[in-house]
């Protein structure tokens, strides 16, 4: 099957940070390694550029390197994407706009920007070139870009893709996320990340992981429980927890039943009263998975708007509190269960929400964007531990 162990691919999605300035030679110059040079051909034509920031803020640097197998990977592809190493890097995060991706299904406006600047090297690349299987890399930022690699070689089919990342935060929409599952097989989709990382956990809803009919791999140590920036680094986190480890044994649990547990919660939860702890990643969890429940839920009239609402250059915030609100139009019994999912959203957050607050398109947009705005804080700290 040609795949990577955990182990390998860990120390490639590391390595490529070492090309954000300098060149292949001056790494080996260095004595260091890119964690690829016994199975593929590195050289200082493979590094190429991209372009990331936002709006005025854009810098060009080295943003990875695609390269031709050699023994065991004879006849295969590896294509490798750093991650958020400089502070403009960050900004393109906070572009939640979505944009038409490389296979057509709605993608994170600002890693597709980034994307888009170094497509043609990929293009060139693969000129003439016919692999059988083409390996995309990349840890943070880099893993959302190893998805859209991913998406854009299965739709022109350059290859048998198998998608490896670590700590990525979400890339595209759920038909984004369905298509390219389809296209590669769940199979060939290895995602790791870690319960307490802030960087998987962002974007929110309708962005979606890969691959959308599972969940990913999980890794674990120390820092589980609060949502931790410790646990995003590669080296102190992710690289040690998979060493010695096959994929099978970072496999996570069976989804439950999101949308009987999701209720379920939001119903007890506006019983109990209490149960919320501050900073906790599960709290996090269902946070996100009521959010989808109290959609789906009000499908009869959302459903369609969905469709409309979820479009090219709008921002995800400003579509979701529009959503919600057409939920609490709909009915007392989704009111009342969006009110609950407030109240946690603000215990999570350290913050007391008032009983008699009413619950308008403007004030959601508020609450959602505070929730964003905290989660994009401590992911951005996470980045000072990103190798």
């Amino acid at each position: 099957m040609n795949e990577f162990t955990p182990s390998q691919a860990a120390l490639i999605a590391r390595g490529v940070y070492r090309l954000r300035e300098d060149s292949v030679g001056a790494v080996h110059d260095r004595g260091q390694s890119l964690g690829c040079e016994d199975m593929f051909q590195i050289a200082d034509s493979s590094r190429f550029q991209g372009q990331s920031g936002s709006m005025a803020w854009k810098k060009l640097s080295g943003f990875g390197y695609i390269a031709e197998g050699k023994g065991k990977y004879q006849g295969d592809v590896l294509l490798v994407t750093r991650g958020t190493a400089m502070r403009v890097d960050w900004l393109t995060n906070f572009n939640i706009g979505m944009q038409l991706g490389p296979g057509g299904h709605l993608v994170h406006a600002g890693f597709h920007e980034t994307w888009k600047s170094f497509r043609n090297d990929i293009q060139a690349f693969l000129a003439n070139r016919n692999p059988t299987n083409i390996h995309c890399v990349g840890h943070s930022l880099g893993g959302a870009l190893a998805a859209l690699n991913a998406d854009y070689l299965s739709d022109i089919r350059a290859g048998q893709v198998k998608l490896y990342t670590f700590g990525a935060p979400r890339a595209g929409s759920f038909l984004f996320a369905r298509s390219l599952t389809n296209r590669i097989g769940s199979d060939n989709i290895y995602r790791v990340s870690h319960p307490s990382d802030p960087v998987p956990m962002i974007p929110l809803f309708p962005f979606q992981h890969l691959p959308h009919n599972r969940e990913g791999m999980i890794i674990s140590n120390q820092l589980n429980g609060l949502i931790n920036a410790g646990a995003h680094g590669m080296e102190p986190s992710y690289i040690p927890a998979v060493d010695g480890k096959a994929w099978h044994d970072l496999l996570a649990p069976a989804e439950p039943d999101w949308d009987v547990k999701a209720k379920t919660w939001l119903e007890q939860s506006a019983l109990s009263g209490h149960g919320f702890l501050m900073g906790s990643a599960k709290l996090l969890i269902m946070i996100g998975k009521a959010l989808i429940w109290i959609l789906k839920k009000s499908k009869d009239i959302l459903l369609g708007a969905i469709g409309t609402a979820l479009t090219v250059g709008a921002t995800v915030i400003d579509q979701l509190a529009w959503l919600i609100g057409r939920a609490v139009d709909l009915s007392k019994e989704l009111a009342g269960h969006v009110k609950t999912l407030i109240n946690a959203i603000f215990k999570f957050l350290g913050r007391v929400v008032s009983a008699t607050v009413s619950v308008t398109v403007s004030f959601l947009r508020w609450v959602l964007g505070l929730l964003f705005d905290t989660l994009s804080t401590v992911a951005a700290t996470a980045l000072s531990v990103i190798v």
